[in-house]
């Protein structure tokens, strides 16, 4: 008997959409977080205006927060002691004994943790206020006392036994590694967990000591077996090893912001970077919704800066983040931006120069974002206009999700930020026509959603909600549909019985706008990465938008890269956690021809952007030619070398250049020092006759070439 397809009232949620899906509505979609009988502690993130001493959850584990001045950041990162087993989403109880005495304290819940990562007798220490060296002592290790930067990485897959990240054989240059689904307590006896609230910390003096046993007579270091030791490595988890290949992004990004080699560069010069590492867990990854990106990268920042003060006083500091989604506000109030804002313009006050960078993102052409102005509005044709009712205005967002998609997919469509009211635009959910699915409509009433489900199983929602990351300035109305996948497969150990896929086909999302209403400013709809991470397995599809105003190629037979009447937009397919005040947003280009990369993403919709953010800053070479794709740097083992691309590897050369402006104490304002630079590398080219002229929409000020960077 064949399945029934219905729609039916989900209820009033006050709770995220992506969380509501990935743990409660949708939950059994997703790849496994892990052995389905093994306990999971939930993370999350905390956001509030006036948090006050007191106001902790006391079923919540608080990483140790930095906090220049001694000022409480709006944001902080929190895994909740409360362990749930297999596919159970934690029941919010947790979250009961938040006190009347504050303000209201908003939360996000993320990606749970394996139970084993979490230091349940945890306590965040009472760190000294880092403005202030009385009574301040460093931590400095061996070999650090010639430091002049510290360059932080946070990634995927870092090789922290290789000889790059050394100033000579077997003495690391990285400081602090923090892998953060480690085990809190480990058999290995190296490393430890008992400072962190979760994952386990790797110091200078535990990675050399792990060199020296791995490595023989004649300086050759097993680092496979290394890793292994370490816990690095282990095939008992379902999650992908990322250091168990040839090639791992983490390590292909910390070579080329701070890779060296000590057989050609003295260990003192070598000595004057300090490294320290933050390796994200494999299901952050994995999961390119970005819903477990908050809690988990926050901590990241949080713990470079605290460990950067324990190296030495005052050092300048570096944060490359290579990593990136589609969704978001891209108007810079995520809660992730504003939080890094946050704390990195405060180190910037009141301790040393902070730089964050940042790509720009790699979906130019992946028709994920589009554009909706009045003037894209038709009259009619809906089916609630009456001869006694006015008519109404619609606008067709056509949706092609592919056949064969094993990972969900969401498309959000952003409000106005002012001159909204809740109620001026509804959406209606027209399912491709090779299924016998009714249409739906959804009213914008704040927290109300509908679902779609087969049998007995959801395989859609749409919602609507308000994005409020921290103030009420910050507000903006969404509308989100999220899909199952369109091909469910059964996960040996994983129970997904009874979950359905959603057709595949053209979906098409119908905006309409109320009668008379005007926009203030356009509406955005945005599609989220689907496509699986580099070193992972390839389970997503990549879903987009089908108009057929949007043309793919131009008239010569290439990929064009330029926008037309259509509503889908090349502009503004960027990276939406890169669109906030501090970071130093990279894109990409070919170095041979000095053209945009094909992938490299720009922001300019939004002109209440500040400058900086409104497109990329700078371009590095992200290919060395259109044959020669990508970059090369270090594989996972020394001696290896990989090429990557994207948007993600220029990003770390201008890391480099930041540190490098550091170090030598020309600059304490990266962005000047940046602006110069690019102006004299322009100059250079344009007298070698290098002809294609500067794109300043898609790279900025300037395109740095890896090689004269990394001869200096």
């Amino acid at each position: 008997m064949a399945d029934t397809y219905r729609w039916q009232d989900d209820g009033i949620k006050a709770v995220d959409p992506y969380e509501d899906w990935l743990l409660d509505t949708g939950a059994g979609y997703g790849f496994p977080f892990g052995p389905p009988n093994e306990a999971h502690c939930y993370t999350g993130t905390e956001a509030s205006e006036n948090f006050v001493a007191g106001d902790e959850n006391p079923d919540a584990i608080y990483p140790t927060l930095y906090r220049p001045g001694g000022e409480q950041p709006s944001f902080r990162p929190f895994v909740l002691r409360e362990s749930t087993v297999g596919r159970q989403r934690s029941s919010g109880r947790a979250f009961v004994h938040s006190t009347a005495r504050t303000t209201e304290i908003k939360r996000r819940i993320g990606v749970p943790l394996r139970a084993a990562s979490v230091n349940q007798s945890y306590a965040p220490d009472q760190s000294p206020d880092p403005s202030s060296t009385s009574g301040q002592s460093s931590v400095c290790t061996d070999g650090t006392s010639g430091a002049k930067v510290v360059i932080g990485v946070i990634d995927d897959g870092i090789a922290i036994a290789n000889r790059r990240f050394q100033s000579e054989l077997g003495s690391t240059r990285i400081d602090f590694a923090w892998v953060q689904d480690g085990d809190a307590e480990s058999s290995s006896g190296v490393g430890s967990g008992l400072g962190l609230a979760f994952g386990r910390e790797y110091t200078k003096a535990d990675i050399d000591s792990a060199l020296a046993q791995h490595t023989d007579a004649l300086g050759a270091t097993n680092e496979a077996a290394l890793y292994r030791a370490l816990g690095l490595v282990d095939s008992d988890k379902v999650m992908p090893n990322s250091l168990d290949g040839k090639a791992a992004h983490g390590t292909h990004v910390l070579d080329l912001a701070a890779g060296g080699d000590y057989e050609s560069t003295s260990s003192d010069a070598l000595d004057e970077d300090r490294i320290i590492t933050v390796q994200v867990p494999a299901a952050v990854t994995w999961d390119t919704s970005g819903m477990g990106l908050d809690s988990f990268i926050l901590a990241g920042v949080h713990y470079i800066l605290d460990r950067a003060d324990r190296i030495a006083p005052n050092l300048p500091v570096v944060i490359n983040f290579s990593y990136g989604i589609f969704g978001g506000p891209h108007d810079g109030t995520s809660i992730l931006e504003k939080a890094i804002d946050e704390i990195v313009t405060a180190r910037n006050v009141r301790v040393a120069p902070t730089s964050v960078v940042l790509p720009s993102g790699n979906h130019h052409l992946e028709r994920s974002h589009a554009v909706i102005t009045d003037d894209d509005f038709k009259v009619g044709d809906c089916a609630d206009d009456t001869a006694s009712t006015p008519a109404t205005a619609y606008c067709d967002l056509p949706w092609r999700v592919q056949p064969n998609d094993r990972t969900s997919s969401y498309l959000e469509i952003w409000m106005p930020k002012s001159g909204y009211d809740d109620g001026d635009i509804e959406v209606e959910v027209i399912p491709p026509i090779t299924e016998e699915i009714p249409s739906q409509k959804l009213t914008g009433v704040v927290n109300n959603a509908v679902v779609l489900t087969r049998g007995a199983k959801a395989i859609a929602r749409l919602s609507y909600d308000r994005h409020t990351p921290l103030s009420e300035d910050d507000e903006r109305g969404r509308f989100m549909l999220t899909l199952a996948p369109t091909e469910v497969r059964s996960k040996e150990g994983v129970g997904n019985a009874g979950l359905k896929a959603a057709p595949n086909g053209l979906w098409t999302v119908r905006v309409i706008k109320r009668s008379g209403k005007d926009l203030s400013a356009p509406l955005h709809a945005r599609i989220q990465r689907d496509a699986s991470p580099f070193g992972y397995p390839a389970l997503g599809r990549q879903s987009y938008f089908d108009d057929g105003a949007y043309r793919v190629y131009d008239r010569e037979g290439k990929l064009e890269v330029q926008d037309n009447q259509s509503i889908v937009k090349r502009a503004g397919a960027s990276n939406g956690l890169a669109t906030g005040e501090v970071p130093v947003v990279v894109g990409g280009h070919v170095e041979a021809t000095g053209r945009a990369a094909l992938y490299s993403g720009y922001q300019t919709t939004n002109a209440s952007l500040l400058e900086q953010s409104t497109s990329p800053f700078v371009s590095a070479e992200s290919d060395r030619s259109p044959v020669f794709k990508g970059v090369r740097a270090s594989g996972v083992n020394s001696g290896v070398s990989v090429a990557l691309d994207g948007t993600s590897v220029a990003a770390p050369t201008i890391t480099r250049a930041i540190s490098n402006a550091y170090k030598t104490g020309v600059a304490t304002d990266p962005v000047d020092e940046l602006q110069a630079q690019a102006i004299a590398i322009e100059a250079t080219r344009q007298a070698k006759g290098y002809f294609t002229p500067l794109d300043p929409d898609r790279q900025g000020v300037g395109r740095f070439p890896r090689g004269e960077i990394y001869s200096s």
